[in-house]
């Protein structure tokens, strides 16, 4: 019988609160290349979560423009960083306590490792988790089942996976590798926007993983 004993987390707006800085990063990008278009705080929310590729490549088809919409959200990004983020409740005390319970653990990122990398750092999470999956570690992002598959191609003896995030490609990312999947109701989007795509778990808070856990092991 296979237990449940891989657990891939998205990173921002899963396990990092670094909505603001986001969201200013966007704004900042828009003022500079597009400062007659009002983009609305929905429509950046919606951003969160594609990568910048394909959110800009919906303003325009010039692939340079693209490049320096990128380059300019980066800039602004790296910058500010420092100081707007925080980690989530709880989320330092359950890794380390799922780490120290044997499970394995993996973050999967829509990212570049750049990028991510000095938030996920600054709270020591890289002596906890035992891969990190970024944007140029993988053919095809989130939502394609590519990103899950190289992620999971890291515990290569792995048992029952789950995927958790906060975003609807996360949870159709681990829907589409054939792997569990599920929401956190802390997500920017709030989670009636993450139960469209209907994932197979919503975790109210961090700890809630431990029932998501327990279910899981009772269905197999």
């Amino acid at each position: 019988m296979k237990k449940l004993d891989t657990i891939l987390f998205d990173l921002d707006g899963t396990l990092i609160d670094t909505n603001d800085i986001i969201v200013r990063s966007f704004r900042a990008t828009f003022d500079r290349h597009f400062p007659d278009v009002e983009v609305t705080d929905a429509q950046i929310h919606s951003f969160i979560g594609p990568t910048l590729h394909q959110t800009f490549s919906d303003y325009t088809n010039d692939p340079f423009e693209i490049q320096d919409m990128i380059d300019s959200y980066r800039e602004f990004y790296v910058e500010f960083e420092v100081g707007n983020f925080k980690i989530y409740p709880d989320v330092l005390e359950v890794v380390t306590d799922l780490k120290e319970k044997g499970y394995n653990l993996g973050i999967l990122t829509s990212k570049f490792k750049v990028a991510a990398w000095p938030s996920f750092t600054h709270y020591g999470l890289e002596t906890i988790f035992d891969s990190f999956t970024a944007l140029d570690h993988v053919e095809h992002p989130k939502p394609h089942r590519n990103a899950v598959d190289t992620a999971l191609s890291n515990f290569p003896n792995h048992g029952l996976a789950i995927m958790i995030g906060d975003n609807q490609g996360d949870i159709l990312a681990g829907k589409n590798a054939g792997i569990y999947s599920a929401g956190v109701a802390w997500s920017l989007k709030g989670p009636d926007h993450l139960l469209e795509v209907e994932p197979d778990f919503m975790l109210n808070d961090m700890n809630d993983i431990y029932r998501v856990i327990k279910e899981i092991e009772e269905d197999n």
